[in-house]
């Protein structure tokens, strides 16, 4: 397409479609393959100041989901459904455009870009967002917060960070990194998730919290030995050689591996000053966890989507077009194969496989990131050496021995 207009008609249609199938979908069952009534049973027990804690398989979020996601459950069932997952989806949809434009350099055009971002990143989490997880909430959170990153609106991010760990307590992780990848949000950080954690005070009697957070620390401990359970995390590959992480092994693999990325995005802040810094943020943060958090799902993986389609984003604007094909084979692979495993073997094995090919595409893109981390340290090296040459070059007209 070389006109703009039909590459915009072509990225409207792409959010826009999905939306109209979420209103199509609600109508006819509400709460149909849906794991809102989850939501809506522990808002129910918050405003009635029972327990809401009952497991791994229960709810498992921090006690300010309560009444953020009472709002929506406030409303009609099927509008509060609705907007739920329209939420997700325009979070999506305006943060991933405007990392776009941070990425357009080129004459490629910021919608040709905006497009191919989309395509690799909607269609994997399509699923989280018609069940309604709150999965969803959380990787709009953290494409919004990349966006004010880049534009050093160190507020405005934080507060989208604060509001993934609303979603879900996996977004600590991310907070850390960005914490590391921009240290001066680090003060703004630490009073964010303080309002996180004492805000439901203001909006409860002060022992029925307490006893929330003590139910929530119990559940949090449940969650990380589920019983019986397998996941699309690091067990899912090792399980495929009759391997498993569990007890203080587990513990030490993942704090070595954060410890790890931290260091890696300390060292990359020092390096970088284009995009590729949040790109790298992103990127660490959502593969962390992916493989290093609990209980994450074949639908978890909404979270990683937006990272994969904004580097091919990159790439496709600086003209590598071998890293594009690349990035297209992860994403695609992670959203049909494990389907076409399924067809050709069953259900059972499709679900297996995809606990298994899912987190391995996680960590070829993790390769990726650090070869990417080498390069930009080559790049450095390089411009470090041309500034001490042009420094210590004599002028023009004058000899080496005149001062």
């Amino acid at each position: 397409m070389k006109n703009e207009k039909h590459w915009r008609i072509a990225a409207w249609a792409i959010w826009l479609l999905p939306a109209a199938l979420v209103v199509a979908i609600v109508v006819t069952a509400p709460l149909s393959r849906s794991v809102t009534e989850i939501y809506h049973g522990a808002v129910t027990h918050w405003w009635s100041l029972q327990p809401v804690y009952s497991g791994s398989v229960g709810f498992n979020y921090l006690p300010l989901f309560l009444p953020a996601f009472g709002l929506f459950a406030w409303l009609p069932l099927e509008l509060g459904e609705i907007l739920w997952r329209w939420a997700a989806l325009a979070g999506l949809g305006v943060g991933l455009w405007r990392c776009t434009g941070p990425i357009t350099t080129t004459s490629t055009g910021r919608y040709p870009l905006f497009v191919l971002v989309s395509l690799l990143s909607l269609p994997i989490g399509l699923s989280a967002i018609r069940n309604g997880q709150s999965s969803a909430q959380l990787a709009a959170c953290l494409v919004l917060a990349a966006a004010c990153l880049q534009q050093r609106r160190w507020s405005a991010a934080t507060v989208w960070l604060c509001l993934a760990l609303v979603c879900k307590p996996l977004a600590i992780p991310a907070i850390g990194l960005a914490v590391m990848a921009f240290p001066r949000l680090w003060w703004r950080a630490l009073l964010g998730v303080l309002v996180v954690l004492l805000a439901p005070y203001l909006l409860a009697p002060s022992a029925y919290v307490h006893a929330l957070y003590a139910a929530f620390a119990t559940n949090l401990m449940d969650c990380f030995h589920p019983p019986d359970r397998t996941f699309a995390d690091v067990n899912g590959v090792l399980m495929a050689f009759n391997l498993q992480l569990a007890g203080a092994p587990s513990l030490i693999v993942r704090v070595a591996s954060g410890v790890a990325m931290a260091l890696a995005i300390w060292f990359t802040a020092r390096l970088a000053g284009d995009f590729r810094r949040v790109l790298l943020w992103l990127g660490f943060s959502t593969s962390y966890i992916m493989l290093f958090t609990p209980m994450n799902e074949a639908n978890s993986y909404v979270m990683l989507a937006p990272a994969l389609g904004l580097w091919a984003g990159w790439f496709l604007d600086r003209g590598e077009t071998r890293m594009v094909h690349t990035f297209v084979l992860l994403s695609v692979s992670i959203l049909l194969l494990a389907d076409v495993i399924g067809l050709v073997l069953g259900k059972g094995v499709r679900n297996e496989f995809d606990k298994f090919w899912s987190p391995l595409m996680t960590f070829v893109f993790l390769a990726i990131l650090v070869a990417q981390i080498r390069q930009m340290a080559a790049e450095a090296g390089q411009a470090l050496r041309r500034s001490r040459a042009l420094t210590a070059a004599p002028a023009i007209g004058t000899r080496p021995d005149q001062p």
